[in-house]
């Protein structure tokens, strides 16, 4: 009697463990797109912490239905996120997000500054990268000169030229002239090295990288030049620059 009711019981329990299975699929979570464009084009699309290595402009498909948190990433701009609700079938659009640059620069309009020769502190030779400030290299403020508008008695020399080789001055900087006179064509500087220099020619018309005594990198140009036509009129230019605020940074 025992083992017939043994055998009644074990394809009922069969049965019954069948038709749960049957009552409760599994529902796959809806999922949707979303399309992004940027300002400038060309950042990593990062969606929920994970890269989906898609570049804007793009379309990222199979993206779960919710709301998502999305972030762009592109060298030399901080990153941006945003959220935005997905709903599955449908593709979001995004478009024209502004990437924000994280290179920190002062551009300096053009400053005048003139030869050292016979010129007073009315007439400052010397120039703070920093500030943007014209002194005398003979001033009270001399000691925050960075480079200065050399020139030489007999009329033969003008050099723009680091402050250190001016009796007294300590402040040092390097110079490397570029192959471009555009200042405005968003070149990083050469890392500093050996192969800079303490000087250029007043004469020179591309734009020239500078390394300061603070670690500092500057990019400038000699835009415009004059005087020169005897005592009373010394030679004078105007230089502009860009001002890497970041110590150690040689983006631009």
């Amino acid at each position: 009697m025992k083992k017939i009711i043994l055998l009644l019981i074990i394809p009922l329990m069969i049965l019954v463990t069948s038709c749960s299975s049957e009552d409760d699929p599994i529902t796959p979570t809806p999922t949707g797109g979303i399309y992004i464009t940027s300002i400038p084009a060309g950042a990593a699309i990062w969606i929920d912490g994970s890269n989906t290595y898609n570049i804007t402009p793009d379309t990222t498909v199979n993206v779960n239905e919710g709301v998502r948190s999305v972030t762009l990433k592109l060298q030399d701009f901080s990153d941006t996120t945003f959220t935005i609700s997905i709903t599955g079938g449908q593709t979001s659009v995004v478009t024209n997000i502004v990437l924000v640059t994280d290179i920190s620069t002062t551009l300096y309009n053009p400053v005048r500054i003139y030869e050292t020769y016979g010129t007073s502190s009315s007439e400052p030779s010397g120039l703070d990268l920093s500030s943007g400030m014209a002194y005398a290299v003979s001033s009270p403020e001399s000691n925050l000169v960075d480079i200065y508008f050399y020139s030489d008695a007999a009329g033969f020399s003008y050099l723009i030229q680091s402050a250190d080789l001016y009796a007294g001055l300590i402040r040092r900087t390097d110079f490397f002239v570029s192959s471009n006179s555009n200042l405005f064509d968003e070149v990083d500087s050469p890392l500093r090295s050996s192969a800079w220099t303490n000087k250029i020619n007043d004469t020179e018309n591309n734009y020239v990288f500078l390394y300061d005594h603070d670690g500092h990198y500057s990019k400038m140009k000699i835009v415009n030049r004059g005087g020169g036509g005897g005592p009373g009129d010394p030679s004078w230019v105007d230089i502009q620059w860009y001002y890497e605020n970041i110590q150690l940074d040689n983006r631009f």
